[in-house]
């Protein structure tokens, strides 16, 4: 198979992936539900608060000032992450779709023995194509990535809030929130004369919170084993329904006294939109991986091309 054939190939295949991601990628489709707003984020408001509270001295203990500058940062780093893949996802996305189609077209016409004598300018843009698209397309996955594994809904970090109560680490999680739960709902057991919960850890703010890559699991989605019509779902006492009870049980391990071996979190869930999103979104960063080594590959055509072209020699043999 010769070059130029080779070079069309994976340039179709780089414009097929990126209508795949577009129509999959978490920022274009909303599948965050407040994504859209991310391109108009000031993240320089959460540095600004910090150094009104530091001029103005609002905070005079010093473990409540460490508590409120630590929370002020976290909040700025979601900021610009969240701002960054908003505009990651279009620019590599949008890049692609432009590379594939440029370089589908102009490899068509070589191929068929159209502009030969300008082969040496279609390797420069192959190259020049594939390693745009590489960096844009990289960068882009890893953002995506880690807020796919790092990040959860219902986390948000309030600029205005209060200096007021930092004498220990303020929660980002106000509501929206999903707590993590093990395959049967339970978040917490009776161990030890107590109950324990699976994922709290007193250090970690978001220990006890679902995070998006949790999120096509059958707890967080409709089971029937887990609807309101099935007699077997709950068990007297040992289902809490309250969204601020389990943190509470997390917290102070001793209220209660042995009711069940589990703890469970009963919230009725009829749909199975988290699975859907959690589906779309792992299947972006899947062909997202596949388009990078796509423009791999079209740089190193790219440049076989050029190479030909600039030794005399014809690559369509």
């Amino acid at each position: 198979m010769n070059k130029t054939l080779i070079f069309f190939c994976i340039s179709c295949c780089l414009l097929v992936f990126s209508i795949i991601v577009i129509c999959t990628g978490p920022i274009i489709n909303d599948i965050l539900g407040s994504a859209s707003t991310w391109r108009t984020l000031n993240c320089q408001r959460y540095s600004d608060r910090r150094k009104y509270v530091e001029d103005k001295k609002s905070i005079t203990n010093d473990n409540e000032k460490d508590n409120f500058n630590k929370y002020m940062k976290k909040g700025q780093h979601l900021c610009e992450r969240r701002k960054a893949l908003y505009g990651l996802e279009y620019a590599a996305l949008v890049s692609d779709l432009f590379f594939g189609v440029l370089c589908s077209l102009i490899s068509l016409l070589h191929y068929f023995g159209v502009g030969n004598y300008c082969q040496k300018v279609t390797g420069i843009i192959g190259l020049a194509c594939g390693i745009i698209g590489f960096i844009l397309t990289l960068i882009y996955i890893i953002y995506s990535g880690y807020i796919f594994t790092n990040d959860g809904p219902g986390k948000e970090y309030d600029v205005t809030i209060s200096t007021s109560g930092f004498n220990s680490p303020v929660s980002p999680y106000s509501s929206g929130f999903i707590y993590k739960l093990d395959k049967d709902r339970a978040f917490a057991e009776w161990k030890d004369g107590k109950y324990e919960c699976f994922y709290y850890d007193k250090d970690n703010e978001d220990s006890v919170y679902a995070k998006y890559s949790d999120l096509g699991k059958k707890q967080y989605n409709y089971h029937k084993d887990f609807s309101d019509s099935n007699s077997d779902y709950k068990k007297s006492g040992c289902y809490i329904s309250s969204p601020t009870t389990p943190l509470s049980y997390c917290k102070n391990p001793n209220i209660n006294s042995k009711e069940c071996d589990k703890l469970y979190y009963h919230n009725d869930i009829t749909s199975i939109s988290y699975k859907y999103n959690y589906d779309k979104w792992v299947t972006s960063i899947i062909f997202g991986c596949f388009i990078i080594a796509l423009n791999i590959g079209l740089a190193i055509f790219g440049f076989l091309l050029f190479s030909d072209s600039s030794n005399g020699s014809t690559p369509l043999k």
